[in-house]
């Protein structure tokens, strides 16, 4: 089932980070137009939930389906990958999308969906992905790291000292 998108302002939402303008964006069209071009975008499906729905006491229920969305099982998991994806819309040329931005290297410290979201949006258009991890990060999610082409790098024993890594 497919529902358009309409402008929506947050009423809740704060101003996002100073200097990081446009984020958090209002305006869906930018993103639509993005999403258009990119190769592994697909919609992903609605799915009545009729029996949470009488949990609730509420008529119909219906749960986004963000499982299959680029392999990542979680929409959490898009904000990097689309991060990198405006990066490659500012250095494509012509239609070689998944070249756009060779040469360059994405670099996090994760624990869990953000580091997916830079490992596949960096393979996606070309680019390498390095991702900072805690000892404690168990060793299957490492692995599904360097299944998207992510080059792993193990650094502390807790997610900050990972990140102070990267920073350096």
């Amino acid at each position: 089932m497919e529902v358009p998108i309409a402008p929506f302002v947050n009423p809740h939402r704060g101003p996002g980070i100073p200097g990081l303008a446009p984020f958090p964006a209002s305006d869906p069209a930018p993103v639509t137009a993005l999403l258009a071009q990119c190769p592994r975008h697909a919609p992903t499906p609605l799915v009545e939930a009729p029996g949470l729905a009488r949990a609730m006491g509420i008529a119909r229920l219906w749960i986004k389906d963000e499982r299959a969305r680029m392999g990542l099982g979680s929409f959490k998991a898009l904000g990097a990958a689309y991060a990198i994806a405006r990066d490659a819309a500012d250095a494509v040329q012509g239609d070689n999308w998944s070249h756009a931005l060779d040469g360059r290297c994405y670099l996090c410290a994760s624990a869990g969906n953000h580091g997916l979201s830079v490992a596949a949006g960096a393979a996606l258009f070309g680019a390498e992905a390095t991702i900072f991890l805690a000892k404690t990060v168990p060793e299957a999610f490492a692995e599904r790291l360097r299944a998207k082409g992510a080059q792993v790098v193990r650094a502390g024993d807790t997610y900050e000292e990972a990140m102070a890594t990267a920073e350096k």
